[in-house]
């Protein structure tokens, strides 16, 4: 059956068909932002019993255009990430870098001393230091003796 389609002079038409449907999905894809505002910036969070450490990245992006706040036990990173500027007449070939607006929010197991968070930006990572809120850390109970 394929042979006599070959035959035919069918393939000519099949193929372009098929050549035009890749093409489409492959624009579509292109079109499309890779990555999602939800899952930027990347982030490595590490935990402690007293504090917990979050490194997020965002390269190309200065502290101005960073946000960062804190409530109960929410760690919230926003921010915009400005696309960059092209030469005239470029067109985009291909898109896997994230731009616009952000927002990122890290939920702790524990309540977060807002007055304490540190953070510092070099090379396109912003570390923050998150430490426990006081009266959220577990309290030490001393045992005593018992009279027999």
């Amino acid at each position: 059956m394929l042979y006599k389609f070959l035959e035919n002079g069918k393939t000519n038409t099949i193929w372009r068909d098929f050549d035009r449907l890749n093409e489409a999905l492959t624009r579509s894809f292109l079109e499309q932002d890779p990555v999602r505002p939800n899952s930027y910036p990347p982030l490595n969070v590490y935990t402690k019993e007293d504090d917990a450490f979050v490194y997020a990245f965002l390269p190309g992006m200065t502290i101005e255009d960073i946000d960062l706040s804190a409530k109960d036990n929410v760690l919230v990173i926003r921010g915009t990430k400005k696309e960059e500027a092209l030469a005239e007449n470029t067109e985009v070939y291909l898109r896997e870098i994230f731009n616009g607006d952000f927002s990122r929010s890290v939920e702790f197991p524990f309540r977060i001393d807002a007055d304490k968070v540190t953070a510092s930006y070099k090379n396109g990572v912003l570390g923050i230091l998150v430490p426990r809120a006081e009266e959220d850390k577990p309290k030490k109970i001393a045992i005593k003796i018992a009279n027999q």
